[in-house]
């Protein structure tokens, strides 16, 4: 049947709505909580871990600034120490790249976790018609499966975020991190909490539509991965770029920090060439350009001042899908309450 209502008992009185989600929120609670517990012990275990990443880095930088030695120096006797101190450096800045996987795996976690057991489990089960026929209506039974995870994941997120930021601003001094990396960017600013709201509202959707644990918790982690996957290669043209112009042979100098898009060179009748055009003519690179009309050279970057512009529109479009899967799952709600 696509339609399902909560069985009529004869004889039986039950208490009146009463319009507060504090009971089912405390049962969904009080059921999971040990999943809940292990995410948050999970969460605290990260963010220990990048504080202990920025403590170690630290004593790296004063232990080598005691030493009375620097990298660029040319004292044989320096040499070791400075190798020492970069290998170490370059290891301690591994670990907030590490925890950046953390980040982006965690919502799509999360969104199985909705999908399977907190949704499509119950109606394995059927416990649902047991939520539904003690004065918990559909709708508060669904939102309160939404908050209990939304509760401790979201500020969870945002707190991680917060921290990688920090940790990764203390760690980066010998490897800063190129804040246009795939995983650099969807780890910080505020696409990790609209990611992890988005990841919320497909569990709920698919978890209601597919109604088994296991195709739910699937299908969920395949569909948060080709939303990440579109997001990256989308990227960058979800805000115009900037487009420098050059003269062949001028020593022009690429901005520092930017996220190059494309470059190549310019012709005479407007055309676009590719930057290798000339890798494997035999002739000098200057005459090469100069056969094939070559008038200027060209650079499409988005530079360091682009990163919240991007953030704000890709985290624009992860709510925006948010909202139109907690209206499709009200909807599938409501089809099969009747």
């Amino acid at each position: 049947m696509s339609t399902l209502t909560p069985p009529k008992l004869d004889g039986v009185t039950t208490a009146p709505a009463r319009g507060t989600l504090q009971g089912p929120l405390r049962v969904v609670l009080r059921v999971h909580r040990r999943s809940l517990w292990i995410a948050g012990a999970f969460l605290a275990a990260v963010a220990a871990a990048l504080v202990t990443a920025v403590l170690r880095a630290d004593y790296l930088m004063a232990d080598f600034a005691n030493s009375g030695c620097t990298r660029s120096g040319s004292v044989p006797a320096c040499f070791q120490p400075a190798r020492n101190y970069a290998d170490s450096m370059l290891e301690v800045s591994r670990i907030p790249d590490h925890a950046s996987l953390v980040l982006i795996v965690l919502p799509a976690v999360v969104g199985a976790f909705v999908a399977g057991p907190l949704i499509a489990r119950e109606w394995e089960n059927g416990t649902f018609r047991l939520s539904w026929t003690q004065s918990v209506s559909p709708v508060h039974w669904l939102i309160a499966r939404l908050a209990a995870p939304a509760v401790l994941v979201v500020p969870g997120a945002a707190a991680l975020t917060a921290v990688l930021a920090w940790a990764r601003h203390r760690t980066g001094t010998e490897y800063p991190a190129a804040w246009f990396e795939w995983f650099t960017f969807m780890a910080s600013g505020t696409v990790p909490v609209a990611n992890t709201l988005f990841a919320l509202a497909l569990g709920a959707l698919l978890g209601l539509r597919l109604r088994r644990t296991v195709p739910a918790m699937a299908v969920s982690l395949s569909v948060s991965g080709l939303v990440t996957v579109a997001l990256v290669m989308l990227r960058d043209s979800l805000w115009p770029v900037v487009r420098d112009t050059f003269a062949p042979g001028g020593g022009y100098r690429w901005p520092d920090r930017a996220a190059v898009v494309e470059w190549g060179w310019g012709t005479k009748g407007g055309d676009s060439l590719p930057a290798d055009i000339c890798t494997d003519s035999p002739l000098d690179r200057e005459v090469c350009l100069s056969e094939q009309g070559v008038v200027n050279g060209y650079l499409d970057h988005h530079p360091a001042s682009h990163y919240w512009p991007l953030q704000l529109v890709e985290t624009g479009i992860l709510l925006a899908l948010a909202a139109l899967a907690v209206f499709a799952a009200f909807r599938t709600l409501r089809r099969l309450h009747g």
